[in-house]
């Protein structure tokens, strides 16, 4: 029978390995230039990938509860305020307050943005998701029609800079730690 801290260990690993495999996903279809299938795919595969990086984060260096971690879709806001905690981050900031407040205040904003893509995370509030069709006035909205206005963001160079942050967060996997 597996100890709880290989359990632990063993849950991060892997999904910080499905995490990667989504977030390639995700590279490609963002970097068609013309796009063969609808954005809500890109967002799913985004939404997934930065789901499962927060989860690996969080499972290895938190003492949260596995088993409600692997539950829920969120965590990616969480994950990113503490991955600004994280003193190798802190350390290359030094003497840059500016340009990390920026940079954290655009991480968090488009986290929260991202979280929403799953469709468990607040129906009732933000319906908009990357999978399923939800109604708003009386219309019923499909996610492949939809063109997600919340997250323009990502083309624009503050969102870049995050996206680069998602991707340190998974090529440096084995080296950062959040606590």
């Amino acid at each position: 029978m597996m100890d709880a801290g290989a359990r632990r260990q063993a849950f991060a690993v892997a999904f910080a390995a499905q995490g990667r495999s989504d977030w390639d996903v995700y590279k490609h279809l963002s970097a068609l230039t013309k796009p063969s299938f609808p954005q809500c795919h890109t967002l799913h595969y985004l939404q997934m990938a930065t789901e499962k990086i927060a989860k690996a984060y969080r499972i290895r260096d938190t003492a949260a509860d596995v088993d409600e971690l692997v539950r829920h879709h969120t965590g990616f806001v969480e994950f990113i305020n503490q991955f600004f905690r994280c003193e190798m981050i802190r350390d290359e900031y030094r003497g840059q307050d500016a340009v990390l407040q920026t940079l954290q205040r655009n991480a968090t904003a488009l986290a929260r943005e991202i979280e929403k893509l799953a469709p468990a995370t607040d129906r009732l509030a933000s319906p908009e998701n990357a999978e399923y069709p939800w109604e708003r006035d009386e219309t019923i909205l499909i996610p492949c029609t939809f063109d997600f206005p919340n997250l323009t963001m990502l083309r624009r160079p503050g969102g870049r800079s995050v996206m680069n942050l998602v991707e340190r967060a998974f090529n440096d996997f084995e080296r950062l730690r959040i606590q």
